[in-house]
């Protein structure tokens, strides 16, 4: 199931932190192992995938939190750091390994950064 709503704000130069949990219709835990979770942010749905302001991808770890259908997307502060302030789309797309892969639009919606007043992030 996928469903559009927009996010909560952040700064740019913040580590903005994704939880997420998959069960099955039975509402176990689905094991996610090899599976990735894709997060994009673009300023226009029509831009290509090369042009978006941010993409990451995290392929899921042989482990418990795995096997347990959890997982977390985590966007540190480097990454963040170059976004210019603005409201932009954004997907968060799971793909399993297949042939072709399975593709599921788990969230899509906007989302805002805000300009940040410190701009040091301390290294």
């Amino acid at each position: 199931m996928s469903f559009k709503s927009n996010l909560s704000h952040f700064y740019r130069g913040d580590t903005r932190e994704f939880s997420f949990e998959f069960t099955d219709s039975a509402g176990q835990p689905l094991n996610i192992t090899g599976h990735e979770l894709w997060f994009t942010m673009k300023r226009d749905a029509a831009d290509p995938d090369d042009e978006a302001v941010l993409q990451k991808r995290v392929v899921m770890p042989p482990s418990q939190q795995s096997e347990n259908g959890a997982c977390t997307l985590i966007l540190s502060s480097a990454e963040t750091d170059s976004i210019p302030p603005g409201i932009y789309l954004f997907d968060f797309q799971r793909v399993i390994p297949d042939n072709p892969p399975v593709v599921k639009t788990l969230m899509s919606g906007k989302i805002s950064v805000l300009p940040d007043i410190t701009r040091s992030n301390g290294a």
